[in-house]
């Protein structure tokens, strides 16, 4: 069984490093740069502990500072560390020419995600040749339970991971077909775990359409997903339905092959034996 940091024994953790390293997660495209004040009061830790993590976050060259605003920011070689973890993952490199060749076919924006914790992280785009398109880059969070990539990545998971997952958590609203509690959740994930892929039509962005299908390793393993996206009036229900949804799912398992892919795993419980009882 693999480590867990997140559930590992107290007692095997570096108080320091966990420290550093929520300090790093402060910064978001939203908010950059952050005073040593607001550092210590958004971590709740003294004064003196924020500075010794920020002079060595930044003699390291994990942060910068600011000399005349007095504030701090990601340093360079925190985009080093993403750049090698996009290097590493042999699926992005996989994925990228197929997700090429599905937005020269369908005109729409292609995309390849991972699932980090409740959200999804892209790690590979292709734009699209419609004059409404996805505007997401690399690096680009969304709330699982609301997208089409998500949600196939947490189909994937199987019924026990999904409820710890989300267990008295409350799931944001994109708009009115968003799931919004676990038990609604559930129940979308079984029918669209048996469908192989989930659509979207206005369902996340208004005026926006989506479809999503699994990516899966030499285990049977969802790993990834991909997925286009363009305008509702290119990409309606019956549209998506029909060669789009062949075009995606059969891109989907190209991918898988080049990877090996097996069967699907059976080691996770079906969706559908809790989705009635969450």
């Amino acid at each position: 069984m693999k480590d867990d940091v997140r559930t590992a024994t107290p007692s095997y953790q570096v108080p320091g490093l966990e420290r550093g390293l929520r300090l790093m997660e402060v910064f978001t495209r939203d908010r950059r740069e952050f005073s040593l004040a607001e550092l210590t009061r958004l971590l709740d830790l003294p004064r003196a502990t924020v500075f010794r993590l920020v002079t060595t976050l930044e003699q390291n060259g994990y942060l910068d500072k600011e000399p005349l605003r007095k504030t701090y920011r990601l340093g360079n070689r925190v985009l080093r560390l993403g750049f090698e973890f996009l290097a590493s993952q042999d699926v992005v490199t996989t994925a990228h020419p197929f997700l090429e060749q599905l937005s020269r076919d369908t005109g729409a924006s292609a995309h390849l995600g991972v699932l980090d914790d409740r959200d999804v992280l892209y790690l590979d785009r292709i734009a699209g040749s419609n004059h409404l398109v996805s505007n997401v880059g690399v690096g680009t969070r969304f709330p699982a339970h609301a997208t089409t990539m998500g949600r196939v990545l947490l189909a994937g998971l199987g019924a026990d991971a999904v409820q710890k997952l989300y267990e008295n958590v409350d799931l944001p609203k994109a708009t009115d077909q968003t799931p919004q509690s676990l038990p609604a959740l559930l129940e979308r994930l079984t029918q669209e775990q048996e469908d192989g892929y989930v659509t979207s039509v206005s369902a996340f962005e208004a005026g926006l359409s989506s479809i999503a299908a699994p990516v899966r390793n030499s285990y049977g393993t969802v790993i990834a997903a991909i997925s286009i996206a363009g305008p509702e009036s290119q990409l309606d229900h019956a549209t998506l339905e029909g060669e789009i949804r062949a075009r995606v799912c059969q891109t989907a398992a190209d991918i898988s092959n080049v990877l090996g892919a097996g069967k699907p795993a059976h080691n996770q419980k079906p969706l559908s034996a809790v989705a009635t009882n969450a």
